[in-house]
């Protein structure tokens, strides 16, 4: 894989998925594993939306809340988790978020190496960003 220099970019000419058209949650795909050694994602969590139970076998997931509240579950531990909060997934442990708030959860997750998350979210329905994306997200831009 060439490695640039520099990879930057604005979140709105991101591509938009779901990992399948029945998800409600979807992902802004800031850069996968063809760009850098791992994937970044900004995830939507619809209200009451959740990730299935998952555990990756040596990728470490980063996880920093943007906007919304919910709940992690690493395990058998509960966190909750509001703008600001962050937890790290460490490999070989089952984990799930679920936005447990009014309005939608939003979550940097990043996730290093890509273990190919990059092409499942890929290999999914293309989605788009509504106003209200845009505005939580541009809202954080300052």
């Amino acid at each position: 894989m060439h490695q640039p220099t520099v990879l930057a970019g604005h979140f709105e000419q991101c591509p938009v998925y779901k990992i399948s058209s029945k998800d409600s949650n979807k992902f802004v795909l800031l850069c996968d594993r063809e760009q850098a050694p791992f994937v970044s994602v900004v995830e939507i969590f619809d209200e009451g939306g959740q990730t299935p139970p998952n555990e990756h076998a040596e990728a470490y997931e980063y996880f920093y809340v943007l906007a919304g509240e919910g709940i992690a579950r690493v395990n058998d531990a509960e966190i909750d988790i509001r703008p600001g909060s962050y937890f790290i997934v460490s490999p070989g442990n089952t984990h799930e978020v679920r936005n447990t708030g009014k309005g939608r959860l939003y979550v940097l997750t990043t996730m290093v190496p890509d273990e190919r998350f990059s092409d499942l979210i890929k290999n999914g329905p293309a989605a788009e960003l509504d106003e209200e994306d845009l505005r939580v997200l541009r809202g954080l831009e300052g």
